[in-house]
């Protein structure tokens, strides 16, 4: 929650003053092609690529590929470009591909460093002119890929492939499509033991929050899954990337918990979320969950939404049902619109929701 908001505040601080790009003093502009890179990292950056349009410094088959087809955007909430002076540390050419470093960051008022980001960019020539690439795109060919059923499976050289587990995942894929009624997509889906290995692969050297405990974690985006830590079964990002798009008149929570309610979360069942959710809420009987969208992260291994809105979804589930639920994840999109659907669906006012939800914590947390 305080990241969130140190984000957002330097956002709203910087966003007035356009993305500046500045350059390491090693980087040559005098050569031609450097200076044409460097042209089209500032266009591009220019360009406001945070809108996700049609962007003529972007190579055209990423385009054609991905409806985000700058992977490295969507990082960052509201987005990467959302305003922080971009830093180019280097600019280096090897074998026709050209990498892009660039450290996204801003120093605060003592003089001490906040840097967002350093990533890295691929820039290729095409018919004469210089176009920008994801780095994945690049990185991902040194890694093994196996396809079990709709799922293209990308895993490091160390790592032994379970066909089990793939096979799992599908079984899960087939199982959601068919009770929400939506058809499978394939998708690309990335493992390794450690999430920093995926964002290396991203293109991403240093991300703010990185290091800490390595714990299970994943992220869904679009066309693919990114999973650190529990190898070919993820199901919780794979609920987002099958559904998601699907249904998009949904609350946060409600993707949120029936993600966790089918699939668990950071490699955790719903219940144990809810019996961690428990103890906290018992030792702290001001929060008021009345007002429990407000609330967001409790540690790093669970938040409110996985635990809260699992519960809510599970009480609605065993009510209706799959079709319940399938209703419920097109109930809106807005926080009044969530607790409509409670009272819609459960008969649970707003001003009861705390009593009920310490309620029902306390007796699922019993069984």
């Amino acid at each position: 929650m305080k990241l969130l908001q140190t984000i957002l505040i330097v956002f709203i601080s910087l966003s007035a003053f356009g993305q500046k790009v500045t350059y390491n003093h090693g980087i040559d502009s005098t050569d031609v092609e450097t200076k044409e890179v460097m042209m089209l990292f500032e266009s591009y950056l220019a360009s406001n690529p945070q809108k996700k349009a049609t962007n003529s410094f972007w190579n055209s088959k990423e385009q054609q590929q991905h409806k985000s087809y700058d992977f490295l955007e969507s990082e960052f909430q509201p987005s990467l470009y959302m305003g922080f002076p971009a830093h180019v540390l280097s600019i280096k050419f090897n074998n026709g591909i050209c990498q892009i470093k660039v450290q996204y960051s801003y120093c605060k008022e003592d003089g001490s460093p906040y840097v967002l980001a350093i990533v890295n960019y691929i820039a290729k020539k095409k018919n004469g002119v210089f176009k920008l690439y994801n780095s994945l795109t690049i990185n991902k060919k040194s890694w093994n890929c196996t396809t079990v059923g709709i799922v293209d499976f990308y895993y490091p050289k160390y790592h032994t492939f379970d066909y089990q587990k793939a096979q799992k995942l599908n079984n899960f894929i087939n199982e959601i499509c068919d009770n929400f009624g939506v058809q499978p997509k394939p998708f690309e889906y990335y493992l390794a033991r450690d999430y920093d290995e995926i964002q290396k692969l991203k293109g991403i050297d240093y991300y703010i929050g990185m290091g800490g405990q390595s714990i299970p974690t994943g992220k869904a985006s679009d066309d693919k899954v990114y999973c650190g830590g529990l190898g070919e079964y993820y199901p919780h990002e794979v609920f987002h990337v099958q559904l998601d798009e699907n249904f998009p008149n949904k609350h946060f929570w409600v993707s949120e918990g029936i993600a966790t309610l089918l699939g668990g979360s950071r490699g955790k069942s719903l219940d144990w979320h809810i019996k961690r959710v428990t103890n906290y809420l018992q030792e702290h009987r001001e929060i008021d969950l009345s007002n429990m969208l407000k609330l967001i992260n409790l540690d790093s291994e669970t938040s409110y939404h996985y635990a809260l809105g699992g519960l809510i979804a599970k009480k609605i589930m065993d009510k209706g049902g799959w079709g319940l639920l399938k209703e419920f994840m097109s109930s809106g999109t807005t926080d009044e619109d969530y607790y409509n659907a409670i009272k819609k669906y459960l008969g649970v006012h707003k001003s009861e929701l705390n009593e009920y939800m310490r309620i029902e914590l306390h007796n699922e947390s019993k069984k």
